[in-house]
């Protein structure tokens, strides 16, 4: 065996190590909640004693019905707890065996980048094609030391060298992997259950198979829609920056095929939005209201507080003014002028 197998093996072995403290912590974690969940149901059956004794049956009623959710939560907890000891008692690997593993990516892959200073192991898929979809091929990349953190994330990534990425977002290179992050579904398990064993030509086969498989069900980005989201209007397929997403319809439309509310700023596609007669202003219905004299619909912008349009308020107006000038006004009085000889008495010669 090379030694550059063995090094790597060596490296491999070491970051599995604490693994095993995990799993136990794991074990440790599971067995707790058991215990809590056998407490209660001690608990409860203490309760329920008393209370028959005591011939109080309405209590005892009510904790024989707990009693009965203890047992089915109990059973639950029982059956995970069997799963998971089954399902993980995985024993450390040795170091030959891991080696081989290593070696077997050559045969499987025809060729593996073992990089012991970056501490990565990559190898090359061919070039993938779904249901006419070319997307090329994909370098799937596995961080040695990153193995350590295995049940709180992915030490690996996928790298689409001839990318063809979907139309509405850049970061989806296959209907399963956004921003190099494998949407692993049903393959959760068996991937890091091929490291824990170090099988590690397992690990990258799985991988592959997943990205050679299309789940229709699960995907990021579908592959009817790859080429980018079709404008609901005129059917052009714009990317997912060049895509609008009206509130009212609920379709996408290109930019052509949508516009804004000039009031409240919302995205609106031609057919659902609404041109103000009054002032010609673009907005959605949301911001119409209709007079209660003319019964034209028009923006709120363009409603008074009286809930009438300027045109009618204006017409008020000049009626208010035309019936002032049609009232007949009071004559003014008229002030008396007393002559300067008032109050003066006249005497004879």
């Amino acid at each position: 065996m090379d030694r550059i197998y063995i090094r790597a093996a060596n490296r491999i072995l070491k970051t599995l190590e604490p693994l095993e403290f995990e799993r136990l912590k794991q074990v440790q974690s599971r067995l707790e909640d058991f215990n809590s969940k056998c407490s209660d149901a001690i608990k409860n059956s203490r309760g329920f004693y008393v209370a028959v004794d005591r011939h109080l049956l309405l209590a005892a009623d009510k904790i024989k019905t707990k009693i009965g959710r203890d047992i089915y939560d109990f059973t639950q907890q029982l059956q995970a707890l069997k799963d998971f000891l089954n399902s993980d008692d995985i024993k450390l690997p040795h170091l030959g065996d891991i080696g081989t593993s290593l070696q077997q990516l050559v045969l499987e892959f025809g060729e593996a980048n073992i990089d012991l200073k970056a501490k990565t192991i990559s190898v090359t898929t061919e070039s993938i094609t779904l249901e006419g979809v070319v997307l090329g091929s994909f370098e799937i990349k596995l961080f040695i030391d990153r193995i350590a953190k295995l049940y709180d994330d992915r030490p690996y990534k996928i790298i689409a060298l001839e990318p063809n990425p979907s139309g509405s977002d850049s970061d989806v290179t296959h209907p399963h992997v956004s921003h190099e992050q494998l949407c692993e579904g049903d393959g959760h398990m068996p991937i890091r259950k091929a490291l824990r064993q170090g099988r590690i030509c397992d690990f990258f086969v799985i991988i592959q198979q997943i990205l050679s498989t299309y789940n229709p069900g699960s995907p990021y980005v579908s592959l009817d829609n790859w080429e980018g989201t079709s404008c609901y209007d005129c059917g052009y397929s714009v990317s997912g920056d060049e895509c609008y997403y009206c509130d009212f319809c609920n379709y996408d439309f290109c930019s052509d095929c949508s516009t804004y509310c000039r009031i409240c700023d919302a995205t609106v596609c031609l057919g659902c939005s609404y041109g103000c007669p009054y002032c010609g202003k673009a907005v959605c219905k949301n911001c119409t209201a209709v007079c209660t004299e003319c019964e034209k619909v028009l923006c709120t912008d363009c409603i008074t507080e009286e809930g009438i349009c300027q045109y009618c308020q204006d017409l008020r107006e000049e009626k208010k003014n035309e019936e002032q000038e049609k009232t007949p006004t009071e004559p003014k009085a008229i002030p008396v002028i007393q002559s300067d000889s008032v109050g003066e008495t006249r005497v004879s010669a």
